[in-house]
This record gives C-alpha cells, structure tokens and sequence, in this order.
C-alpha cells in the first residue's frame, strides 16, 4: 500500500506528543530493536512471502492443467504431508487456493528456505532500482519522477529473473547467472513495467487526492504543528478512509497489471526448467518458440486474455486471505510492542 507514510507520520507525532512530553529512556531503543529481531521471520514472511511469493505462483498456475504431480525435491518432505482431503491439489483444485497448499508446495520443492526463494535477487532489485531511480530523477527530469521506471526497465533481466526462480525448480546457478537476454526481457517487459508503474503512480495520486479532500496535512515544522489537526479520532478515520480508497485502486489496477508482466516474464522461462505448479508455456497456443520462428514469448493481450475468470477469483480470495492474514499478525505485533512503549514513555518521566 502507498499510505505508509501517512501512518508512520501519524505513529511519530503520537509519540511525540504523548502526555507530559514524555520522552523515551535511551534504553529504550536497545528494547526496540530487539522487538525488531525477533519479529524480523515475522515481517519477512508478511511482506516477502506472502507478499510476493505467493501471488506470484497464484498468478503463473494454470488452473485446468493436465494430469499434473507437484514437483518434490524435499528429501524430508513426508513430515509435511497432510490428508489427501486437506490438499487442494489433490482434490483438482489449484495449489494456489490454499496459503497452507501452498506453503507446503513450497517446503515440499527445498525446505523452509523456499518460502524466500529469489529473496537476494529482490535484494538486488532493490538497491539497484532504489540508486539507479535516484541518479534518473537527478540527471534526467527532475520534476518528473520517471527514475524508478527507467531503472526497472534498465534491469528487466533480474525482474525476469526473480520470477524464474520463484516459480521454478531449485536451480544451483546464482540469481545473475540465470539472466534471460537483455534484448528479448526488455521487448517482452517494456510495456508491462510501464503499465504497472502508471497504475502505481495512479494509486498514489488517487490516495494523496482523498488525503487532501479530508483535509489531512502531516508535517513536522512549527507552523505545522500550529495548523495540523492533532492525532485523534477523527484523523484515524480519515486516514481509514484513504487506506480502504488506496487499496480498492490498487485491486482494479496495480493487480491486473502485474498479472500481465508475471505472466509475460514467466514466458520467457528456458525450456529446459520445470515450473512447481502446472504452467502452461504455450499460454491456450498463443505463444510461439522462437525456434519455428515465434517471439518466444507472450504478448500483454494474450497474458491477459489467457488468464480465466476463475483465475481472476482465486487471485483475488488470496489477496483477501492475505490482508487477513497480515492485519491479524500486525495487530498481535502492535499488542507487544505498544504497551512496551507506554511504559518506557511512562518511565522516561
């Protein structure tokens, strides 16, 4: 979601004006952080698991595949083997249908470390993305911010890589060695990093438009604290208000996007590597190889025409079981960490 700021902006002045001025101990930030470790699984699995993994494979599965077996290269995998009753797959149904299907999947194909497959090249993606987005604004147009754009159409080969890896077979080669050619990413993803980056820019446009028209003005200087509304009701509801406004953009245009580009980087997987959920490489005929003459890859309207009603639904179910899943783990976070801070405020006294 792009609200973060607003709420972190929020989170800041609450504590800065707590009761009586109160202050933090110096210590408090040692406790602070080490809620930060121990919760640092937690936020992985939230944001990078969940966030990505899964609607990754929930994007690429084919949902009416022929008779398929999930791969399983997890020696120790027989522990984590449920009832045939209990498994999605088994039944005919999507792995995907399932956030516990398919974290099985993923530790059945390489134990609990795949639940973060391709996490070093996101790494990657975004320090690059995040330097080469700041030298593009700077250098280029300045009042325009077109730099993260460019940067991810300088790096199409790691964002195609990144999905390879994710839906595929454990492959020993490092991240930068499994690069499709710069030529044929950039033709195949051009127009799909375009679209999700228009209608990412949309969602944040749309968001700080509904912050304006509820008044809501956050800053930190004098003249702010003597015109902003301070941290009450009111200001929570409204910022509730531009969260449930932002999110509800973002179904309609930031996911149908990203289907699109999953799907074109996915065709671009090398022949010779196995995808861990049935995936249809020829997307219903419409993808020709390159070796009879094709472009080797699919085109936006066919990624987008391929991908069934039925598909549209499942994404979406699992985006909800994910926002479910994210606020109830957040909100047992909150329930630790925030009594924490009262009372290190109340001490700091």
């Amino acid at each position: 979601m792009h609200h973060h700021s607003i709420g972190t902006s929020v989170v800041r002045r609450y504590v800065e004006e707590l009761p009586g001025n109160s202050k933090l101990p110096d210590w408090a930030f040692g406790v602070l952080f080490l809620n930060l470790i121990v919760f640092l699984p937690v936020f992985l699995i939230l944001g990078y698991t969940l966030g990505h993994v899964v609607p990754t494979l929930a994007i690429v599965e084919d949902p009416n595949p022929p008779a398929y077996e999930p791969l399983n290269n997890n020696e120790n995998s027989d522990e984590n083997a449920s009832p045939a009753s209990e498994n999605p797959e088994a039944s005919g149904r999507p792995v995907t249908t399932s956030l516990r299907a398919t974290r099985r999947l993923l530790i059945s194909v390489a134990g609990r470390r795949a639940l973060f497959r391709g996490f070093w090249c996101a790494v990657f993606l975004g320090f690059a993305g995040s330097a080469l987005g700041a030298i593009f604004n700077m250098r280029i147009i300045p009042l325009i911010p077109i730099g993260q754009l460019l940067a991810q159409l300088a790096l199409v080969q790691f964002g195609a890589a990144w999905t390879h890896i994710v839906i595929s077979a454990p492959n020993p080669l490092p991240f930068y060695r499994r690069l499709p050619p710069f030529r044929k990413a950039f033709e195949a993803t051009c127009f799909p990093i375009l679209a999700v980056w228009l209608a990412t820019a949309l969602t944040v446009v749309v968001s700080g438009l509904t912050a304006v028209a509820l008044g809501i003005k956050i800053g930190f200087s004098d003249h702010d604290r003597a015109n902003n509304p301070t941290v009450d009701g009111h200001l929570v509801w409204k910022l509730i208000v531009v969260a449930l406004v932002s999110f509800a953009v973002e179904l309609v245009t930031v996911v149908p996007a990203n289907v699109i580009l999953v799907r074109v980087q996915a065709s671009l997987l090398p022949p010779e590597e196995d995808a861990i959920v049935p995936f249809d490489r020829s997307f219903q005929g419409k993808v020709e190889p390159a070796i009879v003459g094709g472009k080797g890859f699919v085109s936006m309207r066919d990624a987008l025409a391929t991908f069934p009603r039925a598909s549209w639904i499942r994404l979406y179910k699992l985006y909800a079981k994910i926002f479910a899943a994210t606020t109830v783990a957040y909100g047992l976070m909150a329930a630790v960490i925030v009594p924490q801070i009262l009372l290190m405020a109340a001490k700091g006294n």
